[in-house]
């Protein structure tokens, strides 16, 4: 997971940073349940359940990859995958089709990837308080 985060996030984060993203994917899969309740949001009121753990493909893909990697071009060999599984855009959630989109999609919705996106420290699931909630967001320093 290690090497394919390498591959496809940017460089920018450098090895630690595409590692710690591997890492964070690897907890989202385990810590991953399904059926469990979402909460609804704030004029939803439907209840909707987590769909099931899209995971359940990622170890033969994985090891596809793993042997695509050793033959050369990792990014060409992880695009050809996506291409293969039909992976036109960066799903909302992970969906299951492919790990390489699905991990893409666990980055950029995240906190973190919508920092680097933006170029700013937005830190959505910080409370910055009512004293500073005025002021812009700083810019990002990588």
């Amino acid at each position: 997971m290690r090497e394919l985060a390498a591959v496809i996030l940017p460089v920018s984060l450098g090895r630690k940073g595409t590692d710690q993203v591997a890492d964070d994917f690897l907890r989202w899969i385990r810590e991953y349940r399904d059926g469990v309740h979402m909460t609804s949001g704030y004029g939803h009121p439907r209840t909707h359940t987590i769909p099931v753990n899209p995971s359940r493909g990622y170890a033969k893909q994985l090891e596809a990859l793993a042997a695509a990697f050793s033959k050369g071009d990792k990014r060409a060999a992880t695009e050809a995958a996506l291409a293969e599984a039909k992976v036109d855009r960066i799903p909302p959630r992970p969906d299951g089709r492919h790990v390489a989109g699905d991990l893409l999609a666990h980055f950029y919705s995240s906190p973190a990837g919508e920092d680097l996106l933006y170029g700013l420290a937005i830190r959505r699931d910080d409370c910055r308080g009512l004293g500073d909630s005025a002021a812009r967001p700083a810019r990002l320093t990588l």
